[in-house]
């Protein structure tokens, strides 16, 4: 996925190597974070910004939503709050002003986390019609003219995804950066990180960020999120078949593999990555709760696995009905589970 030719002389900045990682928002964290002498693991640094849900959408117009992913407007900034480190994130309408604020970055050879559309991404193939504008990468290299060197991640494996890096120019990260298609057009977002009084999260820390996740998955504002969430998944599923055709079923169907297994979330929609947290945190604090804790999760993990790979072949296979049932059984389970574990979690964190 990267050209050798193109790349000869667009070296990456000092300390900006290209992790594997499994979710494009921790990995681009962790890329930043060793950059600036304060090494965490991926798996830390999503679970210090409660980035564990569950959440079922409708929008008129768009097929259902399900995701894994929690604390989207805070979670750069409350990981920045427990390891002491300065987050401000911006964005502008203005495409000048993103790039004179990229080139001001690269001036100084640092590296900078942006979001952008994923379709305008040349290195990826997902299609003319395929827009996703949270994904997130980080620029570390330029070549003083009109390339800059991006790290990122293979996009097309489930589990671990090998790091790249892969040139583009600034018209196609302007493009990327500034795309307004939905969902969630980027705005030519970015951060700016103070790292003066960078420092590894201790024990308070680590709890009250599992404290507020297990909230958040007992305790949503509506029924679409957290256990209430997968229950209300498990149940929606069942009525998709005469809510859409063949065609249009299979294609929901296919997306809970792509968004339990492919999507950034590390396969098993993000729980294995909380598990191995909660096995950090467990280390950290030495709760035995918390390990045994971790092991559910992975439970979890394996379990959505499972359900998703009930539809990896749903567009080219016969019949379906048998394994819509089994998956709402399946979801069903997995609430029950995850109750009892962010229960637990929140009488020990």
């Amino acid at each position: 996925m990267q050209s050798t030719e193109s790349t000869r002389e667009l070296a990456p900045f000092a300390n900006c190597p290209a992790l594997d990682g499994y979710h494009c928002w921790s990995n681009s964290l962790a890329k930043i974070y060793f950059h600036y002498g304060l090494p965490l693991a991926e798996e830390m640094l999503f679970g210090l910004g409660e980035g564990l849900n569950f959440m079922y959408w409708e929008q008129k117009g768009a097929p259902p939503f399900i995701g894994g992913r929690g604390n989207m407007k805070t979670f750069v900034q409350d990981i920045g709050r427990r390891t002491g480190v300065g987050v401000n994130e911006l964005s502008t309408s203005s495409a000048r002003k993103a790039q004179e604020s990229l080139l001001l970055q690269m001036a100084k050879e640092e590296p900078l986390m942006v979001r952008v559309d994923m379709g305008f991404l040349p290195y990826f193939d997902f299609g003319e019609d395929y827009h996703f504008g949270s994904h997130t990468i980080v620029i570390c290299g330029y070549d003083g003219q009109e390339q800059v060197l991006v790290s990122d991640m293979d996009p097309n494996a489930a589990g671990l995804k090998a790091g790249l890096y892969a040139p583009m120019t600034l018209k196609e990260i302007g493009r990327a950066r500034g795309s307004t298609f939905k969902p969630f057009p980027p705005k030519n977002t970015y951060f700016a990180f103070d790292f003066s009084g960078g420092r590894a999260p201790g024990e308070e820390e680590i709890l009250a960020a599992i404290h507020k996740n297990s909230e958040a998955m007992l305790n949503p504002p509506i029924s679409n999120f957290g256990v209430k969430g997968i229950r209300r998944t498990a149940k929606e599923i069942l009525r998709w078949p005469d809510r859409f055709d063949d065609a249009e079923l299979r294609m929901n169907l296919f997306m809970i593999y792509i968004m339990f297994e492919i999507g950034g979330t590390g396969g098993g929609i993000f729980r294995p990555m909380y598990g191995r947290f909660l096995e950090e945190a467990a280390a950290v604090t030495g709760s035995s709760a918390l390990a045994q804790a971790a092991v559910l999760l992975q439970e979890s993990g394996a379990r959505f696995s499972q359900t998703a790979l009930l539809f990896k072949d749903v567009l080219e296979d016969g019949a379906i009905g048998e394994r819509i049932d089994e998956a709402a059984e399946k979801l069903n389970e997995n609430a029950d589970l995850e109750e009892e574990v962010f229960s637990a979690l929140l009488t020990t964190a």
